[in-house]
C-alpha cells in the first residue's frame, strides 16, 4: 500500500517537474526553422513599434517597401510578429530579441501621436482604440548589426 502511494507520488512529480522548472515566466526563444541569417539583413534596421492595449502587447512594423532587402527584412517582421516564435510583447523583448539575432540598440524617437478621433467619427474612435487609444506614441528603434556581423 505504501510502495503504491510512493509510486503514484512519484509519477506525479515526474509530470509536474518540468511545469515547476519552467514556470510560466517569459521567455525569449528562436525557432531555427524560421530564423533569419543576420549575414543576409542590411547593417542597420528601423523598427517602429506601437503599444496595442487592447490586444496586449506591441504592435511592430518594418519598412520594407522598395527595399533591396525586402525579403529578408520581411522575414524579420514576421518572425518578430509572431508570438510563437520570439514571444516580443513588450520593446524590452524587442531590444533582447534583436541583441539575440545579431543587433544592437543605437537610438530612439518618436515616429507620431495617435491623435484622438473625432466626436462624430465612431469608426475612428473605434480603430482608435484598437490602435492603442488616446495618447498612444510610435516608437521607431534604431539597431545595428554587432562589430562581429558587419562586412
Amino acid at each position: 500500500m505504501i510502495k503504491q502511494t510512493i509510486l503514484k507520488t512519484s509519477v506525479i512529480l515526474l509530470l509536474i517537474f518540468p511545469f515547476a522548472v519552467n514556470g510560466y515566466s517569459q521567455s525569449l526563444e528562436v525557432i531555427k526553422s524560421s530564423s533569419v541569417k543576420v549575414e543576409e539583413l542590411p547593417e542597420y534596421v528601423i523598427i517602429t513599434s506601437q503599444n496595442t492595449k487592447l490586444l496586449g502587447g506591441i504592435g511592430i512594423i518594418i519598412d520594407y517597401k522598395k527595399s533591396i532587402y525586402k525579403e529578408q527584412l520581411q522575414t524579420l517582421e514576421e518572425l518578430l510578429q509572431d508570438r510563437d516564435k520570439l514571444r516580443v510583447r513588450n520593446q524590452t523583448d524587442l531590444l533582447n530579441a534583436m541583441s539575440q539575432l545579431g543587433y544592437e540598440y543605437v537610438n530612439a524617437y518618436n515616429a507620431d501621436q495617435i491623435v484622438p478621433a473625432k466626436d462624430d467619427d465612431d469608426v475612428g474612435e473605434v480603430l482608435n482604440i484598437v490602435d492603442g487609444g488616446e495618447g498612444t506614441f510610435r516608437i521607431n528603434m534604431v539597431f545595428r548589426k554587432k562589430p562581429q556581423f558587419r562586412e
